[in-house]
């Protein structure tokens, strides 16, 4: 599953039994086992608070949000989940140093959104603050890509970034052969 797959929280959190909490809230969630007899897997959220408005059906976590799953680990100021219905969720919203990382993949931005409809996640810089949305593989084959928005679409992985710059690591050959390499020409 690719870094930007991971990026948010899944279905797991959205049935997470969250209430307003005045000290730093803690919300473990066990998913089902994936496979019979698997270990159940568990997402961990803490935050300096926690808020749940069941009617509108948002789930809030606030200060120092910490996100702690088997297949990736991510840091925000806020994160906001929105549920359709009784706990499906829709959308969410992860503000502020954002960063997210996944075995050798990481993310950093300023804001990440992902939308469970479209399949889609989209990573904000903000160019005021001088803080770029970024992507790093620290592979065997380093790269990187950053840019003011990046868009991923999970189901085809298409990437598309603004104002984007890319650096790839050609192997340590700096000729147009290395090159080819890279790109597979």
């Amino acid at each position: 599953m690719s870094l930007l797959a991971t990026i948010l929280l899944a279905e797991a959190l959205a049935s997470a039994p969250v209430a307003e909490t005045p000290e730093p809230a803690v919300v473990d969630v066990v998913k089902e086992a994936p496979a019979e007899g698997a270990a159940p897997r568990t997402v961990r959220v803490t935050s300096d608070r926690s808020s749940y408005l069941r009617k509108d059906g948002v789930v809030m976590f606030e200060g120092h949000v910490a996100v702690d799953d088997v297949e990736f680990r991510m840091h925000a100021d806020e994160v906001t989940l929105f549920l359709q219905g009784t706990n499906e969720l829709k959308r969410v919203v992860a503000i502020g140093n954002v960063v997210v990382t996944n075995g050798l993949r990481n993310g950093s931005c300023a804001k990440a959104t992902y939308n469970k409809a479209l399949s889609k996640v989209v990573l904000y810089g903000d160019e005021k603050k001088g803080v770029v949305a970024r992507l790093e593989d620290n592979g065997r084959r380093r790269s990187s890509v950053a840019g003011s928005k990046i868009t991923f679409w999970i189901d085809s992985e298409q990437v598309e970034v603004e104002k984007s710059v890319v650096e790839v690591d050609a192997g340590g050959v700096g000729s147009k052969d290395g090159l080819r390499q890279v790109l597979g020409k």
